[in-house]
């Protein structure tokens, strides 16, 4: 009888403790797939698309990819996960530059958990102030894939 409460407390522990580490990995994955940013004006077409691993490049047709870090995504993944991206529809432009081409029209699609939510069109290097963090970390990321 002994010998079956020891076993039975152990296998106790080691089921709750597997219980435990696959909850904390599910927390840990990630659930953004990727981040897009799509500029265009006449003449003009810039796709870049970020995930895991990868970057992809898209200009005037020309297609590019090129390694991305795990930093670099984790990074991206960090600012993506503090916008409301359910929201990011409805956010504001704080300019219109966009309107005579004075600036590329912009916008950011976020996908997390197989859904595409797309921001609102905004003025090539002046997005709304909930995606700044996002635009700028993801700019820094193509320009230095750029100049390598």
């Amino acid at each position: 009888m002994k010998h079956f409460i020891i076993t039975a407390t152990i296998s106790l522990v080691m089921i709750s403790s597997c219980k435990s580490r696959s909850i904390l990995s599910e927390k840990s994955i990630s659930k953004i797939e990727k981040i897009s940013l799509s500029e265009r004006t006449r003449g003009t077409i810039r796709d870049f698309t970020l995930s895991n691993g990868k970057l992809e490049s898209s200009i005037n047709g020309n297609i590019d990819s090129q390694e991305l870090s795990q930093n670099d995504w984790s990074k991206i993944v960090e600012y993506t996960e503090e916008i409301n991206a359910e929201g990011i529809s409805k956010l504001g432009s704080p300019s219109t530059k966009r309107y005579s081409d004075a600036a590329l029209a912009s916008h950011i699609t976020i996908t997390k958990n197989g859904t595409d939510h797309q921001s609102s069109t905004f003025d090539s290097g002046n997005p709304p102030a909930e995606l700044k963090d996002l635009y700028n970390e993801v700019q820094r990321i193509i320009k230095t894939k750029k100049s390598r």
